[in-house]
């Protein structure tokens, strides 16, 4: 992943004319940019989403970075949650972080549109980027888990899946095109009293 601190670059100033720059101008606006193009010594910035979207990737955990987004004093970027797991030092750099916010970064993570992260699941929406998360959180065709209770059963699934999984797998009795009640009794009752719960689902 690129580090934002690299993105913004200082323009050397120029000693043509007006009529120079136009032409300078004009090629710009038809040259693709990417992150290392130049055109008469001017470095390009990124423009498309997926490399903006490169840059809100945390280099620690490899998450979308949500405000507050950190950054330490040469520019390196991290998340909040991350930010705690090095130690308040740059994972970059090693240089200590300080309590900078980047929030350029953050205004620009503002204009985004990006796909649901389950896009290949079937999900065709398109969220700005600070609604995405909340949408997955609640996205229909998110991946849910198991939900046999007492089994620490690791399979995770669409519904179709996991009632295909339920009905195999932990023999649990399920009638298509019904409501149903499963009792679900804990490993150890002793832990808590009533250890009994109801799932009711419908398929």
């Amino acid at each position: 992943m690129a580090a934002a601190g690299n993105i913004c670059m200082d323009v050397p100033e120029s000693q043509t004319s007006d009529g120079e720059q136009s032409a300078d101008r004009s090629e710009l606006r038809d040259v693709p940019l990417s992150k290392s193009s130049s055109v008469s010594g001017v470095k390009a910035i990124v423009s498309s989403s997926s490399g903006v979207h490169e840059l809100l990737e945390c280099p620690v955990c490899t998450n979308s970075m949500y405000p507050p987004i950190h950054q330490c004093p040469n520019g390196h970027t991290l998340c909040s949650s991350c930010k705690l797991r090095v130690h308040n030092h740059c994972p970059t750099c090693r240089h200590e972080l300080g309590d900078i916010r980047c929030l350029a970064l953050e205004k620009v993570a503002e204009s985004l549109e990006l796909p649901c992260r389950y896009q290949n699941l079937g999900c065709p929406g398109i969220f700005p980027y600070y609604g995405k998360l909340k949408h997955e959180q609640l996205c229909q065709l998110r991946p849910y888990n198991c939900p046999y209770a007492g089994s620490e059963c690791l399979v995770t699934g669409d519904i179709p899946t996991l009632v295909t999984h339920l009905k195999n797998d932990h023999k649990v009795d399920m009638h298509d095109g019904c409501t149903f009640n499963h009792r679900y009794v804990k490993s150890n009752p002793h832990e808590v009293e009533n250890a009994t719960w109801m799932l009711t689902v419908t398929i």
